[in-house]
Formats: C-alpha cells, sequence, structure tokens
C-alpha cells in the first residue's frame, strides 16, 4: 500500500502536501517523500519513518514551489 498526493496551486504547497501526507499516514508508515518545482528547480526530501518525523521545519522552509507531489510507502515485498 501506499498514498500519494500532488497538489497545483499560487503559493507554496509544502504545507499543504505535509497535511495531506498527514491525513494518508495510514496508508504508508514506511517512509515518506516531498517534492515541490519554483521556477524550473527541483526540491525534494524523503525518508524513512512516519510523516512526523521525515519533516523538520529545516525540510519544509526548503520545499518551496507552487507546485509539488508527496507520497507515504508502506512496503508489501521487497525492500
Amino acid at each position: 500500500m501506499c498514498g500519494v498526493v500532488g497538489i497545483s496551486g499560487t503559493s507554496d504547497v509544502n504545507l499543504k502536501l505535509y497535511d495531506a501526507l498527514t491525513m494518508l499516514q495510514h496508508r504508508g508508515q514506511d517512509a515518506a517523500g516531498i517534492v515541490t518545482e519554483a521556477n524550473g528547480e527541483l526540491h525534494q526530501c524523503k525518508s524513512e519513518g512516519l510523516v512526523r518525523d521525515v519533516f523538520r521545519r529545516s525540510h519544509m522552509v526548503r520545499l518551496v514551489g507552487s507546485v509539488g507531489i508527496g507520497h507515504v510507502r508502506y512496503p508489501t515485498a521487497g525492500s
């Protein structure tokens, strides 16, 4: 199982993605990641763990952009 969310807006979407992943946490508790885009540059943060443990304040301020996707992962087979 896993959960995926995408948001496109007119202002930074990092906190909206974080909130959405928190709501999807039941779909995957092994890892989480967010990628945003601003001015043609991609910004990402991903790691193993729960959403609240993966994304710290220092990570969130670097995830600038009005377009982004996020995921939570729960492995069902393999790693």
